[in-house]
């Protein structure tokens, strides 16, 4: 198997001499992380006083799974880009085996309805979030090597997104949609970087449509959650409860909101209020500019990343990796805030950087390495680019 660079003139693989940290995203990223370990513990200090007799549990967890990921941030941002291409290939059946651990007997720890965890001794994680970077660097290396092939409709759409769907399903059997949709969008992403034809790309976006629509009418319990969402007070207290109890509290805040900790629906209200709803506390205590703020933040990290690629379109692998890499966080931000303010059907999407989970957290930290290895060791961007 051939590894070496990208054989394209016009995007041969080019190294600079090591640039600067991109203070600007590191500090966007420290923002969010900060605020989101305040507004974990606003979240949950009441709740888990009651139940479990420390305030500070969850954002006891939450820190500590902070203070790793910043550690797994350091190491992968001297992680050597060499390395990444080299064993790009392998990482396609890393990730296969990850998705198999959560449907293994004796490992797998089930919560909610859903086998997403793994237990071994005192570790808890969930694979699906690191998979998701593997992924990332798997098919930046597959759009690499095929790049003098990606016009063509076999090369350029079957083959990757056929790799694409043996892991997507293996996230329905969890069942995890939200991670699935997650990993489509941000390979069409990498793919539309990459050099795939805009018509090939349209035709797979309507076949994903198309399979998506179909995985929602097998299943009772997604078609539940589509129809919740249309008419969310047809069954106010059942399958459209949490997503009417997401709009009183973004509702509540109005501008400035209510006040730090003064969030009403977070106390038995409304569910998952401290992972997949944080954004609708957020919104309650401090308002439409609380949330904007949030949106802001996440739209920083986009700019400094889409740079980042800009700066790196010369080599295939560097420009879909960071593509990538970016849409990692951006995507499943965008999508956990429309389905707080019920733009989307509940899909189960932690806000990452801020909401509890400690897999999250960690693997978005990595993946801010990742791209910070980019920066370090491809170069600084062009002049004229910050």
């Amino acid at each position: 198997m051939d590894y070496a660079p990208s054989i394209h003139p016009a995007r041969s693989h080019q190294l600079r001499a090591p640039s600067a940290v991109d203070l600007v995203l590191v500090a966007a990223v420290l923002l969010l992380v900060g605020f989101g370990l305040v507004m974990v513990y606003s979240t949950t200090g009441i709740i888990s006083q009651e139940k479990l007799g420390d305030a500070m549990f969850y954002a006891k967890r939450q820190t500590l799974s902070a203070l790793l990921g910043l550690g797994l941030m350091v190491v992968c941002m001297r992680v050597p880009l060499g390395f990444l291409r080299r064993i790009s290939p392998y990482l396609f059946g890393l990730s296969i085996f990850m998705l198999l651990l959560p449907l293994a007997p004796g490992i797998a720890d089930r919560a909610g309805g859903a086998s997403r965890w793994v237990k071994l001794g005192p570790v808890r994680f969930q694979p699906a979030e690191f998979v998701k970077v593997f992924m990332v660097v798997f098919m930046a290396g597959f759009f690499a090597r095929h790049e003098t092939r990606l016009r063509n409709f076999v090369d350029g759409i079957v083959k990757p997104f056929g790799l694409v769907c043996g892991a997507a399903a293996l996230l329905l059997l969890q069942p995890d949609f939200g991670s699935s949709a997650v990993i489509v969008v941000v390979v069409l992403c990498m793919a539309l970087a990459s050099g795939v034809r805009l018509a090939h790309m349209g035709l797979c976006t309507v076949v994903v449509m198309i399979l998506a629509g179909i995985l929602v009418a097998i299943s009772p319990y997604r078609m539940m959650r589509v129809v919740s969402f249309l008419s969310p007070f047809a069954d106010a207290s059942g399958k459209g409860y949490q997503l009417i109890q997401s709009l009183i509290a973004v509702g509540t805040g109005q501008i400035s909101g209510v006040g730090l900790g003064g969030s009403q629906q977070k106390l038995f209200f409304l569910p998952a209020a401290h992972t997949d709803f944080i954004f609708a506390v957020i919104s309650e205590e401090l308002g439409f500019v609380g949330g904007v703020a949030i949106i802001f933040g996440f739209l920083v990290v986009m700019w400094r990343g889409f740079l980042l690629a800009k700066s790196v379109r010369h080599d295939t692998f560097l420009f879909a990796l960071a593509t990538g890499l970016t849409m990692m966080i951006v995507a499943p931000a965008l999508l956990n805030v429309g389905v707080v303010i019920g733009l989307l059907p509940t899909k189960g999407m932690v806000l990452p950087l801020v909401g509890y989970g400690g897999s999250s957290l960690m693997a978005c930290l990595a993946v801010v390495g990742l791209l910070l290895g980019i920066r370090r060791e491809a170069g600084d961007p062009p002049v004229g680019q910050p």
